[in-house]
This record gives structure tokens, sequence and C-alpha cells, in this order.
């Protein structure tokens, strides 16, 4: 019985000393994997470009300032012209200088041309569209929509003669008003809107539609709530919430209320569809963008159905629409709000585009040949879009594969955005940039000297495929306005121009709510 017991003993002794001899190897192999990932790590950190310490978890969360637009104005100051940082486990850089979103975005264009991958541009957009997404399918719907642009844009629907049209009847709309404040936001909104509706749509459904003012209402909910809330911005930020719970996210009532207003808009989009497929024939000459699609579906169609159905699906269409719809609409009538709101501000250099104005055309609404005839205007555009950075983070880029940025890693799908407002607020090249002075752009000949530094519409790959048709109609807009009103501020805005210029948080900084009143010139 004793030796059974000593047995036993044995034993237990010899199993409790392997367990303890496999709890150290287990505990030395985990200290060795933690090692190898702390080295891996720094490493990599000591590559990354410079930014705010990353700790666990929290990232360099507890290290910035929010909101984020506020802490980016001054990452140049603090870290040069690139820098990173990581929120809830991303790594995010930021490109602080016109010579590093050059470099990214044109030097090494193709390697920074991915948008970042999360779950709404999937299940909401389908990888579709001309904004949030990449690879063969964008490069294809850009190159057609391009053709478009110039084949409809610039010749039959989208030409001056259109745009002159829409800024005279802004002009009898804001007459109306008859110098009381007025909210900018409706009929700028709807003047810019008939200009890319004739082009997208084929007809001003600003004016021949009675429920349009809900539209223009959606497009601002989406612009300024809906990638733009805090709950999606998580969803592009956080790959582990989005790829261990994508269905728990996308039920967050937040999301769900987002994914409504998209849902709503691609509605609206395929109702338009349904309207042309029933009217066009697709053997007429297109006279839109929407016809112009049918019609490129149809060729390819007869030569490669299955091609045909992988990249002219009506969702991709739906999406290309809306992505036309709302950044034609948005950003162009946000860039006049705050011209006009400049203007009502400034009432002697008001004074000086006028008299500018009015020596050059006299009565008569502006052309594009006009243009070199009138450096003022084009100089006080592009300081507005200077001062009054329309979207000042930028929109994001992704890198589709480990990069290096002025001798800095920039990894794999990673994001990289470029800080526009710290381009355009650099006092290395514009001095006291703080200040407004169309002078910046004014060679001494007294002509127009546009900077490249200034990027309102992006460079690059991804840059806007409408800036020459937004150019147009800020240029055309403007000067329409001038020539007839004098724009002033109501006593009660004045007193709020600190909170109205702060602007608003979403994607497009628009200027906070505040009216205006537009005075009809004596003749």
């Amino acid at each position: 019985r004793r030796r059974k017991q000593d047995r036993k003993g044995q034993f237990c002794s010899l199993i409790q000393n392997q367990s303890m001899d496999l709890l150290s190897i287990t505990v030395g192999l985990l200290a060795v994997l933690a090692v190898g990932w702390l080295i891996s790590y720094m490493s990599g950190q000591r590559r990354l470009p410079p930014g705010p310490p990353v700790v666990p978890v929290l990232g360099s969360f507890p290290f910035m300032k929010f909101p984020l637009r506020n802490w980016l104005r001054q990452a140049k100051q603090r870290y040069g012209a690139v820098c990173s940082f990581q929120l809830n486990g991303r790594q995010v850089v930021f490109l602080n200088t016109y010579e590093a979103v050059k470099e990214a975005f044109v030097t090494q264009g193709a390697l920074f041309s991915g948008r970042p991958r999360h779950i709404f541009s999937t299940r909401v957009m389908g990888n579709s569209g001309l904004v949030m997404t990449d690879g063969p399918s964008w490069k294809r719907h850009r190159r057609f929509s391009l053709q478009v642009l110039r084949d409809c844009g610039f010749g039959k629907i989208g030409s001056e003669d259109s745009i002159v049209k829409e800024a005279l009847e802004l002009a009898v709309a804001l007459e109306e008003t008859r110098g009381q404040p007025v909210s900018t936001g409706n009929p700028f909104g709807k003047a810019v809107s008939n200009v890319i509706c004739m082009l997208v749509f084929g007809r001003r459904l600003a004016t021949e539609d009675p429920t349009f003012d809900e539209k223009l209402a959606l497009i601002n909910k989406i612009t300024q709530q809906g990638v733009s809330h805090p709950t999606l911005r998580s969803s592009v930020l956080v790959p582990l919430l989005t790829s261990l719970a994508p269905n728990f996210l996308m039920s967050m009532e937040a999301v769900k209320k987002s994914v409504k207003l998209f849902d709503e808009m691609f509605t609206f989009c395929q109702d338009e569809i349904e309207k042309k497929r029933s009217a066009y024939n697709l053997s007429d000459e297109p006279a839109d963008y929407i016809e112009a699609y049918l019609a490129e579906r149809n060729r390819i169609e007869q030569r490669d159905p299955s091609e045909a159905a992988e990249f002219y699906g009506d969702k991709k269409l739906q999406v290309s629409i809306a992505d036309l719809f709302m950044a034609g609409t948005d950003t162009t009538s946000n860039s006049l709000r705050w011209a006009a709101l400049h203007l009502a501000k400034d009432q002697q250099m008001q004074d000086r585009l006028f008299k500018h104005v009015r020596d050059c055309l006299g009565g008569r609404p502006p052309t594009m040949s006009d243009r070199s005839r009138l450096p003022l205007i084009e100089a006080f555009l592009l300081e507005s879009q200077r001062v009054y950075t329309l979207i000042p983070g930028g929109v994001a880029h992704r890198a589709i594969e480990d990069t290096e940025l002025f001798g800095y890693l920039v990894p794999k799908n990673c994001n990289v955005m470029p800080n526009i407002e710290a381009l355009h607020s650099d006092p290395e090249v514009f001095p006291e940039p703080e200040k407004f002075r169309i002078e910046r752009f004014i060679d001494a000949n007294g002509k127009f000297a546009p900077s490249e530094r200034v990027i309102p519409f992006s460079i690059g790959k991804r840059s806007c495929l409408g800036e020459s048709l937004a150019r147009m109609e800020l240029f055309i807009f403007a000067i329409v306005i001038i020539q007839r009103f004098r724009i002033e501020l109501p006593d009660d805005e004045a007193s709020k121009m600190a909170e109205i210029l702060e602007g608003t948080p979403g994607t497009v900084k628009a200027p906070a709510e505040h009216k205006l009143m537009f005075k009809l010139r004596e003749e």
C-alpha cells in the first residue's frame, strides 16, 4: 500500500513537473512572440511618418484634439510634410504640403489611387460609382464619364448658354426677395442643380419637379450626415468591428438612418433610369448621361453580354448618377455661398469687383471668352476657394501596396488623406494666410496668375472629373450676381459671424446657416 502511494506521488509529481515545464514553455513562447511583435511593431512605427504616440486599443486617440479638423490645421507645424496616426486600429497618413500631395497623387498616382474599403461601400453602394470605389470598374466608368462630359457637358447640354440661362433664372429668384434676408442654400442649390440635371437627366429637374426641394434636402443630409456620421466614420476606421460584427454594425440605428438616406437617393435615380429606358430609342444620339450609358450598355451587350452584365448594371448606373448629382450640386453651390458671404462681409471688395465687371461687360451676361478680361473675378474665386476650403481633409485615398513616401513607409491599405486646408493656409506659401487677398493671384501686368498650390478639386488620377464644368459655373454665376445685386449682411447675422465662418462639420464644409440680403442695383 505504501508502495502504491509512493508510485502515485511520484506520478503526480511527474505530471506536475511536466505541467510546469509545459507552462514555462508556453509562457516562454508567448514572451518570444510578444517581443517579436513588439520589435516588429516598433520597427514599423519607426518607418511610419511621424505623429502622436500609439497605445494599444486606443491608438492615438488620447493624444489628439477633436474635432479632427482643428487638430489637422497644426499638423504641418508639429510633424512636417507627412504625418500619421492610428484611430480604432487603422493607420491614417495625412499629406500636409503640396509637394507631398503631388508626390503621392501624381508622381506615384497609380499606387495611391485606391479608396478605403469598408462595409458601407460594399453593402450599400455595391462597390460602384465614381467617387468611393476603385479598380477596373471605376477606371471604366471614370473614362466613360469624362467622355460624356466632353460630348454632352461642354457642347449641347452643359454649354455656356445653359449655365447663363440658369444664372439669369437665379437672378430673377433673388430679385423676388426684394432685398429681404434669405437663406442662400435653396436658391443657389436649385440653380446649380438645374445645370447638372440637364447633363445627367436631360431636363431642368429643379424647376420641373415640384418635390425637388426634398431632393436638395436629401443631398444636404447625405453630405452632412451620411458618411460623415460618427458611426459610419467608425465603420471606415474600425476594421475589427467591420469584419467580426458586420451585421451588428449595419443594424445600429444611426447606421440604418444613414443607409436609408442613400436608399432614397438610389430609388430616385432608378426612377429616372426607368423613365429614360421607356422613352429613349437606342438608335438615337444620346442627349444626356443616362441615355449615353444605356447606349453604351447596349453596344457592349451586342458584343459580350457577360461584360455588359458585370460592368453596366443598373446599380452601377444608380451610384454613378448619385455621385454626379450630389457632387455637382453640393460642392459648387456651397462654393458660391462662401463667395457671396465674403462679398457681404467685405463691401469694399464687392464694389471693386462690381466696377471691374461693369467696365468690362456693362450689363450683358458673361461668356467664358471674357475670362482673360476679368482677372479680378478669377483671382477672387480662387482666393475664395483657398480661404474657404470646401473639403478640408480631402477625399481619402488608399495605398494599394506597401509604398515609400519621402523615406517613410505607407503600408498597404493605409488610408491617405490630402490635408487641403493645411496646404491652403501654409504661411510659407501664402503669407498671412488668414487674410483674404486677391492680389496673391494677380501678376505685375495685372493678369490672372493662378497657383497650382490651390487644389480645391484635388490633383492626379482621382481629381474631380467635373472640374471644368464647376469652374465655368462659378465664373458665370458669380458675375451675374455681382452685376445685378449689392449683397449685404442683416444686422443679426453680423453678430454670429464667427459661428458662420466655422462652417458645418460634414464632409463638405458649408457655411453655417445664415441669411443675406440681395438688393437690386440701379441701372
